[in-house]
């Protein structure tokens, strides 16, 4: 009887599951449309809350938001084919007006063979936007990401047709730059950091005016302290194939002005009459302060 009575126990549980399982099967599955609707209601109003966000980004730099009827009209053609597709395009033609753009501004073939890939990163790190037009780019390639790789995701129209505005408003800007900033405010202030670490190690005292002088004629300063400091420093950035290299002649042009016009008068002008490093600390603040050619927005 004991037996009996605990195989029973033993198997109860597990009927009763099966049981249950079954009787709610149908009522279970009736629900996952419900379920998929809350979830892909969830990503739209992400996608949307995004939107805003880029939209914001693009009225704080500026940028002309309000569509020609042209636009208006190739948008409504995009959206009647496909609303993923119509983001794609959109983001595909922004990629394109900076390949564009950079094709007809970047004069190195070097440079412009390395850059052809990413030509949105390239316009972003020299300067060409401004932080909050560099942010709603990103925020536009992480959209388009998501439209794409978000599987069935159902995005509505006023939120396609907004991520297009967005796109092309964007767009037009690349089209409207006519030039590249020669120089970067983040390439100086990186180089006065790099400048002030190697002063405050103190093993570097023996590099003299007349030392920094002689590499500024012969337009070499970074190759020069990269080899002397080479334990000590990180001028990877500025030397060849470094992301800012191409900013290092720029830079020397710069320098080289200084040093013709106030050569021996350092010790007057900022205070200077020992250190080489604390000379091209003066020096690169004093192009910070003049503002030659850097874009004031980076």
């Amino acid at each position: 009887m004991e037996n009996l009575i605990n195989l029973i126990d033993s198997t109860i549980w597990p009927f009763t599951i099966l049981v249950m399982f079954f009787a709610l099967k149908k009522p279970l599955k009736a629900m996952l449309p419900f379920v998929e609707n809350v979830k892909y209601k969830d990503l739209e109003v992400k996608f949307r809350k995004s939107l805003e966000e880029v939209r914001a980004e693009a009225e704080e730099s500026g940028i002309e938001l309000k569509s020609s009827s042209k636009e208006k009209e190739e948008i409504h053609q995009l959206l009647e084919i496909s609303p993923s597709l119509a983001i794609v395009e959109a983001w595909k033609d922004l990629e394109i007006s900076a390949r564009e753009k950079t094709i007809q501004l970047v004069k190195d073939e070097k440079v412009l063979s390395k850059i052809q890939r990413h030509p949105l990163s390239h316009l972003q790190r020299t300067g060409a936007f401004i932080p909050s037009t560099a942010r709603a780019i990103r925020d536009l390639e992480s959209l388009r990401n998501q439209a794409v790789h978000t599987k069935d995701l159902k995005l509505s129209k006023e939120s396609v047709k907004e991520y297009i505005t967005l796109a092309k408003a964007i767009t037009k800007q690349i089209n409207a730059i006519t030039e590249l900033p020669k120089q970067k405010l983040t390439v100086l202030t990186l180089l006065i950091l790099e400048f002030n670490h190697l002063i405050d190690t103190g093993k570097y005292e023996s590099i003299t005016i007349e030392d920094i002088h002689q590499a500024i004629e012969e337009k070499n300063i970074i190759e020069y302290l990269h080899e002397k400091t080479v334990n000590d420093s990180d001028f990877s950035m500025f030397i060849e194939g470094g992301s800012y290299s191409e900013y290092l002649v720029y830079y020397y042009e710069q320098i080289y002005q200084l040093y013709g016009g106030y050569a021996g008068s350092e010790r007057k002008k900022w205070g200077v009459e020992n250190s080489g490093l604390c000379l091209l600390v003066a020096w690169t603040n004093e192009l910070i302060q003049q503002g030659a050619g850097w874009h004031p927005y980076e």
